[in-house]
């Protein structure tokens, strides 16, 4: 019989017993069974060590606490996942050992050959029930199998978790769960105005060579330009990477709906849903709905107008001659008045509904007292049911362009302009609509606007 002194302590998490015996009475010894069903009678019912209770029993192990008992671990399982032969993280140009930005070898595209495997999905592991050491079983995890991928120019046919190219052409991945191969138009050689002076297609499009003078490009999705551009207008729905940049002679154009990645900018006006980046801007005008940074050894901003709503960093701005240089953050003041016109769109559109409803609520009315409405009341009112649906779907549209616009410029307070060098003399710096002119060569600040005012800290390299 096990001493009375002896006893069983669980740990508060359950993960554990442990037993403290006293020597038995002269002459005799403990055995295995009857140790076990003393933790039983304890509570102990799993994760029981026999062998460690089969050593205190040949060994005699008294007076001190021994682990007999440990939790039986479940298995965590894993979720589905899908493991990717290509790429899935957003193109950006290569930073050279010494600081400078390598465009010429970036690639908004990823090309995959006929019969290429594209995906592997792994199937969810169920995890499966661990228990305390009193027998209580812990919450299993349980996963949902991801959505299987979709999109044109890809096949699973011959084994539902592997994803195959049915076609050579450049790949496309949401993020989600739509994969796709889709078909690119290369121009191999230069564009100008006598051979290819029009390239309009509704995906992406790569040019192998120059873009000249006179020269329109479109393209729906993204295009890249391994040459120079000149004087051209370009557009693309998606980004735009010119791997040597253009020299606009102050008639050259970018339009782009996502970002803009090129060496130089060069008398030329760009205009980009998201970020900029480049080495150079000389004398153009820049737009970005993200944020400019100018990279590499020189870093430069000289001359023209550079505007970003999130922010500028640049290594340089202005120049020794005093180049008129502008550079603008937050939220242009059009984009304030916008918000202004659509608030008050939205208030006069709720009044117009409340006038609706009103008329709406007479009728009504007088078909509860009356029990019917006569044709010309009946026609009356589908007309202001009509009415009011329509006034309704412009009032929401209204509101999500308000939320919009108040989202934008909450997010463009804390833009900044970043200047990790030289700042020369007559630079224009502005925050929102606050302006202030650099009057004398200083280096090394930062720019932000704090209760209406543009104040300048000392940045530390």
């Amino acid at each position: 019989m096990i001493n009375v002194k002896s006893y069983v302590r669980i740990t508060e998490d359950k993960t554990e017993a442990w037993l403290y015996l006293c020597a038995p009475e002269e002459g005799t010894r403990y055995d295995k069974s009857e140790i076990i069903r003393y933790l039983q009678l304890n509570g102990v019912v799993a994760g029981i060590n026999e062998s460690h209770i089969a050593a205190m029993c040949k060994k005699q192990i008294y007076e001190r606490e021994v682990k007999v008992a440990a939790s039986e671990p479940g298995d965590p399982g894993s979720a589905g996942r899908f493991e990717f032969f290509f790429s899935t993280e957003k193109p950006k140009p290569e930073i050279r050992k010494d600081g400078t930005v390598d465009y010429r070898s970036m690639s908004l595209i990823q090309n995959v050959e006929e019969g290429q495997l594209l995906a592997i999905y792994h199937p969810a592991v169920q995890g499966t029930s661990g228990r305390d050491v009193t027998g209580a079983f812990e919450k299993s995890n349980t996963y949902k199998e991801l959505r299987p991928l979709t999109g044109k120019g890809i096949s699973n046919e011959e084994d539902p978790n592997k994803y195959y190219a049915t076609k050579s052409g450049k790949i496309e991945y949401d993020g989600d769960n739509k994969l796709s191969v889709v078909e690119v138009y290369e121009v191999h050689g230069s564009c100008d105005y006598a051979n290819n002076s029009l390239v309009d297609f509704n995906g992406d499009v790569i040019i192998h060579g120059n873009v000249e003078a006179g020269v329109t490009v479109r393209a729906g999705k993204s295009l890249t330009v391994e040459g120079v551009v000149e004087s051209a207008n370009i557009s693309a729905g998606g980004t735009v990477c010119l791997k040597r940049g253009m020299q606009g002679a102050g008639k050259g154009e970018i339009v782009a709906g996502g970002d803009v990645f090129t060496e130089f900018i060069e008398y030329a006006n760009v205009k980009a849903a998201g970020t900029v980046q480049s080495n150079v801007i000389l004398n153009s005008k820049v737009n970005a709905g993200d944020q400019i940074t100018l990279t590499g050894k020189k870093g430069l901003i000289a001359g023209g107008y550079v505007h970003a709503m999130m922010g500028v960093n640049c290594q340089t701005a202005g120049n020794m001659s005093e180049l008129k240089t502008g550079i603008h953050v937050g939220v242009m003041p059009e984009i304030m008045e916008k918000r202004i016109e659509v608030n008050e769109e939205y208030s006069k559109l709720n009044e117009e509904l409340d006038e609706v409803a009103a008329s709406m609520a007479k009728i009504l009315r007088v078909r509860q007292q009356t029990g019917e409405l006569s044709e010309q009341l009946q026609a009356h009112l589908d007309d202001l049911k009509k009415k009011k649906n329509e006034i309704y779907i412009r009032c929401i549209r209204a509101k999500k362009q308000a939320d919009e616009l108040e989202n934008t410029i909450l997010k463009s307070r804390e833009a900044k302009i970043r200047i990790s060098g030289n700042i020369y003399k007559g630079t224009v710096i502005s925050i929102d609509d606050n302006k202030m002119v650099v009057n004398r060569d200083t280096s090394f600040m930062e720019y932000s606007a704090q209760n209406g005012v543009i104040v300048g800290t000392v940045v530390v390299i």
